[in-house]
């Protein structure tokens, strides 16, 4: 059975800073990251089991089986640059939809991490979290990448120095996000709940005949223009949806190893 080092457990996060981070998120904005975590766990499917073997006859008198179980272990990374908790909540998710059985999240570099980011871990039930000096954060890669165990690196780190990568070792680096296109309809979206939810990007306005032309990483928009902003954008908020996210491209069969057989029909 897998486990994380032991030494870990001298850097783990303790509970009264969770505790603090709660309490200093303003009970809209802890709505909000509920939202998240429920929206994206919706999304992965988390009522389907954790294991599944299917068999699948074919034309041409062969079968193919096919089983799929969830990784062991999932290693989130962050610094001082992680600061948006519903991006982070939206990789952290699928992970815990997916039955990854042990997930830690890793914290580096100066500063601390951003009490709206620990309230996210708090409401998604994720206390596995530790603060590490960076050579700490070296030695745990190296220990993870030859535990021959298969596993998933998240990289959300504002500045990555290195790239995880080994025959058990799937690695996600999240799209960075520096600018969100906003096009405004009276008194929507709420600008302030975007700043919560993303406090290091810059918002830029946009009208309905400049959608075809943004280049932002992501657009919010009216409900009535989400078809309109899909045709040139790769995430679109929805006003009603401005202080969620959504990777895309980016789902729980991520954290899925799945093994596949030829086999003769009966």
């Amino acid at each position: 059975m897998f486990e994380f080092p032991e030494w870990l457990q001298d850097y783990q996060i303790e509970d009264e800073i969770f505790g603090e981070a709660y309490e200093a998120t303003l009970p809209p904005q802890r709505a909000w990251l509920k939202k998240t975590i429920a929206q994206v766990y919706s999304v992965n499917f988390p009522e389907a089991p954790s294991k599944t073997w299917n068999v699948n006859t074919w034309r041409g008198g062969f079968e193919t089986e096919v089983s799929t179980a969830p990784l062991e272990w999932a290693l989130m990374l962050l610094d001082r640059k992680s600061v948006s908790p519903v991006r982070i909540l939206s990789a952290l998710v699928p992970a815990l939809a997916a039955g990854v059985k042990t997930v830690l999240v890793a914290f580096s570099g100066e500063g601390e991490i951003s009490k709206p980011v620990l309230a996210g871990f708090e409401l998604a039930g994720q206390e596995y979290v530790v603060k590490l000096p960076q050579e700490k954060v070296e030695e745990l890669i190296a220990a993870l990448v030859h535990c021959d165990v298969d596993g998933a690196v998240l990289d959300l780190r504002g500045t990555p120095d290195f790239v995880a990568h080994g025959p058990d070792v799937r690695y996600w680096r999240a799209p960075q996000i520096s600018s969100i296109s906003v096009c405004k309809e009276e008194e929507s979206p709420d600008m302030d709940v975007l700043a919560f939810a993303h406090p290091d990007v810059e918002f830029v306005e946009v009208d309905e005949e400049s959608l075809e032309d943004v280049e932002s990483d992501a657009v919010v928009v009216p409900a009535e223009l989400v078809g309109n902003a899909l045709q040139n954008s790769n995430i679109v908020l929805a006003h009603g949806q401005e202080g969620c996210w959504i990777w895309n491209g980016f789902n729980s069969s991520f954290f899925k190893r799945e093994c596949i057989a030829l086999a003769v029909a009966e």
